[in-house]
C-alpha cells in the first residue's frame, strides 16, 4: 500500500516537469520567432562608393545600422613640416541612422592611418533615398593623433579627413 501512495506524487512531479518543458520550448519558439520575423524585416543593401569601394549595410524601417566600407583618406602634419599621406581609412560607425537626415557620432576606434592605434573618429552620416529601391548618400570622418618624435621633447599632431558618397540597393 506505501507504493500506491508514492506512485500518484511521482507521477504528479512528472507531469509538472513535462508541463514545465513544454512551456519552455513553446517560449523558446515563440523568441526564436520573434528574431526570424525582426531579421526578416532588416534588408541588406550592397553598393559602391565614389572611391571604388564597396559598402554594405542592414535597412530596417527607415533605419540604416552596421555601415561598413573604407574611404580615401588624406592626412596632415600640422606642427612644423607639413608633411602629408593619403589612403584608404575604415568606416564602421556605430549605431543606426535614419534615412533622409544628417547624423554625426564619435568612436574611439583602431585608425588605419595611425597604425591601427585607437583614435576618436568623428562620423558624418547623410542618407537619402534615390529612387528604384536605392539608398544613396555621404559619409565622412575626421580625426587626428599624435606620433612621437625622435627626441622625448618633440611629437608631430596629424589630422586626417576622408569623405565618399556612396548608393546601394538592396540585395
Amino acid at each position: 500500500m506505501p507504493r500506491r501512495a508514492r506512485a500518484p506524487i511521482l507521477t504528479g512531479m512528472r507531469t509538472t516537469t513535462t508541463r514545465r518543458a513544454a512551456a519552455l520550448t513553446t517560449c523558446g519558439l515563440l523568441l526564436a520567432s520573434g528574431a526570424t520575423a525582426t531579421a526578416a524585416q532588416a534588408a541588406s543593401y550592397r553598393g559602391k562608393t565614389s572611391g571604388g569601394s564597396s559598402i554594405g549595410f542592414s535597412l530596417s524601417g527607415k533605419r540604416i545600422s552596421r555601415i561598413s566600407t573604407t574611404v580615401p583618406t588624406s592626412c596632415v602634419e600640422t606642427t612644423g613640416s607639413f608633411a602629408t599621406t593619403a589612403g584608404a581609412e575604415l568606416f564602421q560607425p556605430p549605431g543606426s541612422f535614419t534615412v533622409g537626415r544628417t547624423s554625426k557620432v564619435k568612436a574611439l576606434q583602431p585608425a588605419a592611418m595611425n597604425q591601427a592605434i585607437k583614435a576618436t573618429k568623428n562620423y558624418t552620416v547623410t542618407t537619402r533615398t534615390a529612387g528604384r529601391g536605392r539608398i544613396g548618400g555621404k559619409l565622412a570622418v575626421n580625426f587626428s593623433y599624435l606620433r612621437p618624435g625622435a627626441s622625448i621633447y618633440q611629437s608631430y599632431v596629424w589630422i586626417c579627413s576622408g569623405s565618399a558618397s556612396f548608393t546601394a540597393k538592396a540585395r
